[in-house]
């Protein structure tokens, strides 16, 4: 993992990343959600390209808790860009209504969980895509611990232009976060999606790891269900996943991970299974295509 004296020769290459990307002119629209990803990525931006060519929007969705919002206007107050809030209400469960609707064998359920939750991740992709109809180049949020565990939508906050922190697992970018000014208490937040409340990125990763991958379908999980996923939760930190998933790399000894991150075998095992399921079902390559002969 990098380090802080890393992580600062790191920063002048994402800035000069994104100064070689961004051409002389163009305009960045900073997707953000009020975490840690996005306001690292908008203040990445404006800190290369000035706050004349940086907006930010942000969507308030059905039982999005308040820090959320508090944090996005802060977020603009501090770097003086302008922020569009839009309400989509409860847009995404009537999207999801319809979709039953119109294709009733395929399951899709507007009271469940999960469904509404991905349709308001699916609703930013039209924001996305009317921005970038407008002359906007959209600076995408994911960060390699998403990325490697399939950790978004493909249609979704996968989408963007360029991804700059895309190469750093997420307990850097919290390092990185000190660096580039973000607040005390965004940087200190458990990572969450936000979808409902309390939601929590390691409650959802132990439901996918207990799971066996991404929760593809509308799974129904029980009590004992919810033990068990509550356990492996409890034995989870981000610093272990992401140890977990840079070791993946150089080492095939699940039993020697486990030494060097203090995780159970059997949590490596679920992480590294997790792991090649999503290269098939999220990471497949996206407009693939024949080259003309």
């Amino acid at each position: 993992m990098k380090t802080l004296n890393m992580l600062k020769s790191e920063l002048s290459r994402i800035t000069d990343f994104i100064r070689e990307y961004v051409l002389e002119g163009e305009k960045v629209i900073v997707p953000v959600s009020g975490g840690l990803d996005s306001d690292v990525v908008a203040r990445l931006c404006v800190c290369v390209l000035g706050r004349e060519r940086v907006r930010l929007f942000a969507v308030h969705q059905q039982h999005m808790e308040q820090k959320y919002l508090d944090n996005v206007n802060n977020l603009a107050a501090d770097l003086e860009v302008p922020l569009a809030v839009i309400p989509l209400g409860d847009l995404n469960a009537r999207l999801i209504s319809m979709l039953k609707e119109a294709d009733p064998e395929i399951g899709f359920n507007p009271n469940s969980l999960l469904d509404p939750a991905r349709a308001n991740c699916s609703l930013r992709t039209a924001i996305f895509s009317s921005y970038q109809d407008k002359g906007y180049l959209v600076a995408a949020n994911s960060n390699r611990s998403e990325i490697e565990l399939g950790f978004f939508m493909p249609f979704g906050d996968n989408l963007g232009h360029f991804k700059p922190i895309s190469h750093l697992y997420k307990s850097e970018v919290k390092i990185l976060a000190g660096l580039v000014g973000s607040r005390a208490e965004v940087i200190a937040q458990n990572p969450s999606a936000g979808f409902w409340k309390n939601e929590n990125d390691l409650e959802d990763i132990a439901y996918w790891l207990y799971n066996g991958g991404p929760i593809t379908g509308s799974r129904t999980f029980t009590e004992e269900d919810d033990v068990k996923v509550e356990k492996i939760k409890n034995l989870l930190s981000q610093e272990q996943i992401d140890e977990c998933l840079e070791q993946f790399h150089v080492c095939s000894d699940l039993g020697q991970i486990s030494g060097k991150t203090d995780l159970p075998v059997e949590i490596v095992d679920a992480l590294y299974k997790t792991v090649q399921v999503s290269a098939r079902f999220k990471r497949r390559t996206l407009l693939a295509g024949l080259e003309r002969v």
